[in-house]
């Protein structure tokens, strides 16, 4: 299972002298085994003489090794010094090769920012299901129920009002009572479920009516944590319930994403705690002043590295302006901010149709 440790593990890795990385779409429901396979040898053709040891790896795997589980499937290579990496992953990946000095960590860490971890909970007015899934993959998954819930003959959430002679026998009263009672130990349990897990988001599901009086009694920071919420039966399967927790998250993603790319485009304008563009994108990731880059998605650009200190830049340099050393082109500058940005504990976010992000191709929120 692919982890936050294991992406800042690759964004720290240099391969000497260079290193094959692979992301490979093998959801079942697209294309066939036969079909994957053509896509992966043209993907390991394209790379030419330049990894033959990987490449040959790599199809010794598939032929030998490979069990076809997943939707997405991530490898990194480099056999001159025994590196060796590979995720299978609940959630499809595109079709991506790369070979240089650090592996090619862009779509995991797009896959890792949409889908990391969160918690779906799924709610009634007796208990509570909760489930947490880690890029795409159910991970835990617990329970709590409260006190039995009267219902009447003529609705599943009709709770009867006619007169009692029995002064034991329920009452509307009582039974809202016994509700209200449910609910809140349904919220000390997520809370607790969360503690456990630390989720990004949580997602909910059930009646509308349970769930507000559920918000109202969860604890922060959990509560803040909530993004949204759909209609559910408290006996659904998990994958159902997985799948459309994640369609809430995609939708509230889109959402968030376009805002950040607003604030740091808007803030780089006013020359407060934002970059834009690809050079002073640089510069600040290379000051450790990046909290948030923020990529259009799809855009590449090359760019220089120093042999001596790992400064990049946009362009072409003599020597390098803090230590004197000498520059190499790079492919990618993209790729190699993004790994330094990781190393550094910061977040990365790939924004699909935003405007003014598109026009930048990277911007940034600036720590300081």
């Amino acid at each position: 299972m692919f982890s936050k440790d294991d992406l800042q593990q690759l964004a720290e890795y240099q391969g000497h002298p260079a290193v094959l990385s692979l992301t490979l779409n093998v959801d079942p429901t697209k294309r066939t085994r036969d079909e994957y396979r053509l896509t992966l040898r043209h993907l390991l053709r394209s790379v030419g003489g330049r990894a033959n040891g990987d490449a040959a790896r790599i199809e010794a795997f598939f032929d030998h090794e490979y069990d076809w589980s997943g939707r997405g499937l991530a490898i990194f290579s480099n056999q001159h010094e025994d590196f060796w990496k590979v995720y299978s992953l609940a959630v499809p990946i595109g079709d991506s090769i790369f070979v240089g000095p650090k592996p090619h960590i862009t779509p995991l860490a797009n896959l890792w920012d949409a889908y990391g971890r969160f918690v779906a909970a799924i709610v009634d007015r007796q208990g509570a299901r909760f489930i947490f899934v880690q890029l795409g993959e159910i991970v835990d998954g617990e329970g709590v129920l409260g006190e039995e819930v009267r219902r009447s003959k003529s609705g599943v959430n009709a709770i009867s009002t006619s007169r009692r002679r029995d002064a034991d026998a329920p009452t509307e009263r009582k039974e809202s009572e016994k509700i209200k009672r449910n609910v809140k130990d349904s919220a000390a349990a997520l809370a607790a479920f969360c503690e456990k897990h630390s989720p990004r988001y949580v997602v909910l599901g059930g009646n509308a009516e349970v769930l507000n009086e559920l918000r109202g009694d969860l604890p922060q920071p959990w509560a803040d944590r909530v993004i949204g919420a759909f209609a559910a039966d408290i006996g659904e399967p998990d994958l159902a319930v997985r799948d459309r927790a994640l369609k809430v998250i995609d939708e509230y993603e889109a959402k968030r994403e376009a805002e950040l790319a607003d604030a740091a485009i808007t803030a780089a304008a006013k020359n407060s705690h934002g970059a834009a563009r690809l050079g002073d994108v640089l510069r600040a990731a290379h000051a450790g002043q990046v909290q948030t880059l923020l990529i259009a998605e799809g855009f590449q650009a090359p760019g220089y590295r120093c042999g001596q200190c790992g400064y990049l830049s946009a362009q072409s340099m003599t020597r390098c302006p803090y230590c004197s050393g000498t520059f190499d082109q790079i492919p990618d500058a993209v790729e190699a901010v993004i790994s330094k940005v990781v190393e550094q504990g910061g977040r990365v976010e790939m924004v699909r149709g935003h405007m003014g992000l598109t026009e930048a191709g990277i911007a940034a929120l600036l720590r300081y």
